[in-house]
């Protein structure tokens, strides 16, 4: 009687084993995305669109939850923050100078197991995108974002001060400058708020001009670096009165409502020209690349760019989440869903994709001159090598502009940020 109950209870045990098994084994797996594609970002609605499709195609097996980031900086601060003390998140994007940390971490998923024995990733990457991007036979980002940034300039306003085309040297250019603000209008957006991007944008195409693409090199002594912060001095005669301060909305806003005749973004803000820009501001646009410094290393048609955002992972300890990750990842990169992020949003990727023939004006211009460039140099923050410095820039700016220090004063306080 007693073997019968036991025998009983273990059948028992066992189905109800077996049953909690089951459950776990198929139960929804979800990925979290921490993502600053939402929001105002041009590529917010094919991103909404891909994931819902992804999850649509995955119900009851994998499920992708976006977590908004809206703030760049912060989601930046708060990344680097989780690489070097916290956990990372299941999938993200990292800017190209997080990408040693993010390495050394030992944090991020290594990709190289699942790249080589996958055909979807060489197929759909050019000739060594992949291998380049691994550090000691690991793959821990996938490069996904590329960009250029020339200048863009209202053509309306330009021409209202006498100018039909923009200037290819900076003598003419702040020339042009003094013609804009003789009609009412100011010359350049700038700022130093957070991390100066468009600033540090000018600053990387005049330090470019003046000690060549290879500039990052040769060191912060090379009179170069002083050289581009009195470029920057001078276009800060040029620029509105909040410019001191002022974040990458301020100075965006002024250049969308005609307040200001030169910006310096890359191709993800071309669909704002249209979506927050004032009436028929897209079609006043034109692009150029940044004028030159006379006697600089640097050669006309120059172009500053590189990596933007890279896809990368979290390591996982259950084997089936790293699968569904992995399988998240490609449909990312799938050349057509590619194709439609850039069609919708202006941005360009390294994925390979069958871009439309009627692609905006403005991409196929940046997309032509940056085929006809001699070169496309890294940005500041990406070219110095060095996560300090970077982080300073916008104080040393901030100081130069303001008159606290000068530009040998601003170079050095990169200097001492090493």
């Amino acid at each position: 009687m007693i073997k019968s109950i036991l025998k009983v209870i273990s059948v028992a045990f066992i189905t109800f084993s077996l049953t909690i098994i089951s459950t776990v084994a198929t139960a929804e797996i979800t990925i979290n995305w921490p993502s600053i594609w939402v929001g105002k970002d041009s590529k917010t609605t094919v991103i909404r669109e891909l994931v819902d499709e992804f999850n649509a195609a995955n119900a009851g097996a994998i499920k992708v939850v976006i977590e908004e980031q809206t703030d760049y900086d912060i989601y930046a601060q708060k990344l680097t923050a989780q690489i070097s003390t916290g956990k990372l998140p299941d999938v993200f994007t990292v800017g190209s100078d997080l990408l040693d940390i993010l390495h050394r971490s030992g944090k991020a998923m290594d990709l190289a197991p699942h790249v080589n024995s996958d055909s979807h990733w060489n197929n759909v990457y050019p000739e060594n995108a992949l291998q380049s991007n691994m550090m000691g036979g690991q793959l821990t980002n996938l490069p996904y974002e590329l960009f250029v940034t020339p200048v863009t300039y209202n053509k309306k306003l330009l021409k209202a001060a006498g100018y039909d085309e923009f200037p290819d040297n900076y003598d003419d250019f702040f020339k042009m400058c003094e013609a804009v603000t003789a009609t009412g209008k100011v010359c350049t957006s700038q700022m130093t708020g957070k991390n100066a991007w468009t600033s540090m944008l000018w600053y990387s195409q005049a330090l470019a001009s003046a000690g060549g693409p290879d500039i990052y090199e040769k060191g912060l002594d090379h009179p170069a670096y002083v050289k581009a912060f009195e470029v920057m001095e001078k276009m800060y005669k040029y620029t509105t009165s909040d410019a001191i301060g002022a974040d990458a909305g301020v100075s965006g806003g002024h250049f969308l409502n005609e307040r200001t005749a030169v910006f310096m973004n890359g191709p993800w803000f071309i669909a704002r020209y249209t979506s927050d820009g004032i009436a028929g501001l897209h079609e006043n646009i034109g692009v150029a690349p940044a004028p030159m410094l006379s006697g600089g290393e640097g050669a006309p048609g120059g172009y500053i760019g590189g990596k933007q955002s890279s896809l990368a992972a979290g390591k996982q300890s259950d084997p089936a989440k790293e699968e569904a990750v992995v399988k998240f990842l490609k449909w990312l990169t799938t050349p057509e869903n590619v194709a439609r992020l850039s069609y919708s949003s202006g941005a360009m990727f390294i994925v390979k994709a069958d871009l439309p023939s009627d692609m905006d004006r403005l991409f196929q211009e940046m997309n032509e001159q940056k085929g006809n460039a001699p070169y496309v140099a890294p940005i500041f923050i990406n070219g110095i090598g060095s996560l300090p410095i970077a982080k300073e820039f916008s104080q040393a700016l901030s100081a130069l502009a303001l008159g606290d220090v000068t530009p040998e004063g601003a170079v050095e306080m990169l200097q001492d940020a090493e």
